[in-house]
C-alpha cells in the first residue's frame, strides 16, 4: 500500500505493509493505528524540505513491524510511539538521515504488560544532521521489556548530533526491563550522549496524591499518565496533541 502525504493531517490504519512518501517542503502529520493482530513493515520517505509528525499508536493483539525512514536534505521527522496495549510487541526501526541537515526527533511512550522489544537506531550518513531519542516505559504486572537504543554518526557525517534518553517506571510485579543504549562515532567533529535511569513509584509523590483524596490506584494511574504524556513533546500539531492524551488517558484507566 502506497500513501502520499499532503498538506495536512491525516488518519489511517496500518494492517498490511505500507510505504508512506511525503511532498516536499510540506508540513503533515499522521496518526496511525496499529489493531488486531499485525506482522509488517513500513517504509517512509520525508522529501527534502519536508516535515512529518508521525504518531504510532499500537493497541494490537500482538505487533511485529520492522520499519525503516529515509530523511533527505533538510528534512524533519518527529516521530512519537504510543504502545498500550496487553499484547506482544516486536519492533525493529531504523532511522537512516541521508540528506544534509536532516533531523529525527524520536519520542515513545510504552505500557507494558507482556514480553516488548523495541530497537531504535538512528544513522547519521550525512553532514549536520540531528537526531534525538526519548523513551518512557512504564513496567505493569507481567512486563517484561528488552530495548536497544543506538547513535551511529558514520564517518560522512561531520558536525553531526545524536542523543538518547531511556526512563523506566517499574510498578509492583513487573519482570525484567533491559535497556541497552550504544553510541557508534565514526567522526570526531560530533556530539553524542545518552542516559538511562530506572526506578521505583515515588513513594513520597505516592503519598502526596493520597493525601489530596485519591486512593491508591487512582494516584498510580495519575503518575503513569503524566509519565507516559512526554511522548506529545516534540508534537507541534495541538489537535494531534490533544488526541494523543486522550488516547493515553483511556488505555491507562484501562490497563492499570
Amino acid at each position: 500500500m502506497l500513501l502520499t502525504l499532503k498538506q495536512g493531517a491525516q488518519r489511517t490504519s496500518l494492517n498490511q505493509d505500507m510505504e508512506i512518501i511525503t511532498l516536499a517542503n510540506t508540513v503533515s502529520s499522521l496518526v496511525l493505528d496499529f489493531e488486531d493482530e499485525i506482522s509488517a513493515t513500513l517504509n517512509v520517505t520525508i522529501t527534502q524540505g519536508s516535515t512529518l509528525d508521525l504518531f504510532c499508536f499500537n493497541t494490537s493483539n500482538r505487533l511485529s513491524i520492522n520499519e525503516t525512514y529515509t530523511l533527505e536534505k533538510d528534512s524533519t521527522l518527529n516521530l512519537s510511539y504510543g504502545d498500550l496495549t496487553q499484547g506482544e510487541t516486536l519492533r525493529n526501526v531504523q532511522v537512516n538521515l541521508e540528506g544534509k541537515g536532516a533531523q529525527v526527533q524520536l519520542n515513545s511512550a510504552t505500557l507494558i504488560t507482556s514480553d516488548t522489544n523495541l530497537n531504535y537506531r538512528f544513522s547519521h550518513k550525512a553532514q549536520h544532521t540531528q537526531g534525538d531519542m526519548k523513551n518512557y516505559a512504564v513496567m505493569g504486572k507481567g512486563g517484561n521489556l528488552s530495548l536497544y537504543a543506538i547513535g551511529h554518526i558514520e564517518s560522512t557525517g561531520a558536525f553531526s548530533e545524536t542523543h538518547q534518553s531511556t526512563r523506566v517506571l517499574n510498578l509492583e510485579g513487573s519482570k525484567k526491563a533491559s535497556v541497552y543504549p550504544h553510541l557508534i562515532i565514526d567522526n570526531n567533529e560530533v556530539q553524542a550522549s545518552h542516559a538511562e535511569s530506572t526506578g521505583q513509584m515515588d513513594e513520597d509523590h505516592l503519598y502526596y496524591l493520597q493525601s489530596r483524596g485519591l486512593d491508591v490506584n487512582q494516584a498510580i494511574r495519575l503518575m503513569v499518565k503524566g509519565y507516559l504524556s512526554s511522548v506529545t513533546d516534540s508534537i507541534n500539531d495541538e489537535a494531534l496533541k490533544t488526541l494523543i492524551l486522550e488516547q493515553i488517558d483511556q488505555k491507562v484507566e484501562e490497563l492499570c
